[in-house]
This record gives C-alpha cells, sequence and structure tokens, in this order.
C-alpha cells in the first residue's frame, strides 16, 4: 500500500495532471482507507481470538483457528461488520452519500 502511495505521488510530480482524481478513484481510496484503519483495529483482536483458541484447543491446530477467525469484524453469520465508525470509514461513507445526494 505503501508503495502505491509513493508511486503515485511520484507520478503526479512528474505529470500534474495524474493529480487531478475522479470521483470514482478518490471513493476508491477513501474507501481502501477505511478498510486498512478497520484491518488495523481487527488485527490484535483476531490475533487475541485465535490465541484463546489455540490455548484451549477450539480447533484442531493454529491454522484451523485462524481459518476460523479470519472473517471476525465482516458482515457475515448475521453479524455486523466491525469498526465502521472509525475516522476513515465516516469520510468514506459521507463522500459516498455527497455523489448520491446530488444525483437526486
Amino acid at each position: 500500500m505503501k508503495c502505491l502511495i509513493v508511486l503515485f505521488l511520484t507520478l503526479t510530480l512528474i505529470n500534474p495532471a495524474l493529480a487531478k482524481e475522479s470521483r470514482q478513484q478518490k471513493q476508491d481510496r477513501l474507501d481502501g482507507a477505511c478498510e486498512v484503519a478497520r484491518q488495523k483495529k481487527l488485527a490484535p483482536i483476531r490475533k487475541q481470538f485465535v490465541d484463546e483458541c489455540v490455548a484451549n484447543k477450539e480447533q484442531a491446530n493454529r491454522k484451523e483457528c485462524e481459518r476460523f477467525y479470519a472473517d471476525y469484524g465482516a458482515r457475515t453469520g448475521g453479524r455486523a461488520p466491525l469498526f465502521y465508525d472509525l475516522p476513515e470509514c465516516v469520510t468514506a461513507f459521507e463522500y459516498r452519500q455527497g455523489v448520491r445526494n446530488r444525483s437526486s
């Protein structure tokens, strides 16, 4: 991800026309930032669940525990997704809503 950002910044310095983002590109960038923030927040929680799973022998081995908790925080099994209230996700949501409100 950092490499892509550095590459983009380098290209925009070489060709300033590339700095102009379309609405979709901006939405994709905001959505990506949201997912990075969510995964960063979810990673230690998943690790804790996996460690507890291994310690309590809830699954056959660590790999199975990791597979079991791989989707923790996602919208699965009737559970609401977690951490869409992070600032990056709120920004992405509000930008998307602005697009919808303009077309109404």
